[in-house]
């Protein structure tokens, strides 16, 4: 799949998907046009998009997080800087002894697959399905994310493109 610039048309990169066509993205040439087009800041800009994104560092530990991805946690704002991936959403094995991890459910966990994955190789992974036992005040549930990481820097970028409850006795059903 190509991802291009969606001002310029420019080839941003080329990534192996198993989806056909092309995905847009904003190419570094073209983000100050972008910033300055907008007339507010980046951090700005990121916070008003709908879908959670949260920044993570090599450690697995969050730096940053837009209004979206906030709303995923009960801790407030100020809080959520150093706090790992299934602190945030809620996942029920990161209360577990070890923690978020540090499990046997965690050996298994696309998010933080997806993450190390992207961190280790700098290749993306795009709309990967997630299942996480997350508790909820209305109980415990089966919860369907689809993610997509890309690394920046010496972070990567988890984007949580969907959120939906997994039908019951089908974990694969949307």
């Amino acid at each position: 799949m190509d991802i291009i610039c969606s001002y310029c048309k420019a080839l941003i990169r080329t990534v192996e998907s198993n989806l056909s066509g092309v995905s847009h993205g904003v190419c570094r040439d073209c983000l100050p046009k972008l910033v300055k087009d907008l007339g507010q800041p980046l951090s700005k800009f990121v916070d008003e998009m709908s879908a959670p994104i949260l920044v993570i560092r090599g450690d697995t530990r969050i730096v940053a997080a837009n209004a979206a991805a906030r709303k995923l946690s009960r801790e407030p704002l100020e809080e959520l800087a150093g706090m790992l991936c299934g602190d945030v959403i809620g996942c029920l094995h990161s209360h577990e002894e070890g923690g978020c991890g540090r499990t046997v459910h965690c050996l298994s966990c696309a998010i933080r697959r997806s993450v190390a994955h992207t961190f280790e190789t700098g290749e993306p992974c795009l709309d990967v399905p997630a299942f996480q036992d997350i508790g909820l005040l209305s109980g415990d549930k089966l919860v369907c994310f689809r993610i997509s990481t890309e690394k920046k820097g010496d972070f990567v970028m988890l984007r949580i493109e969907q959120i939906e409850k997994a039908s019951e006795g089908n974990p694969t059903a949307s």
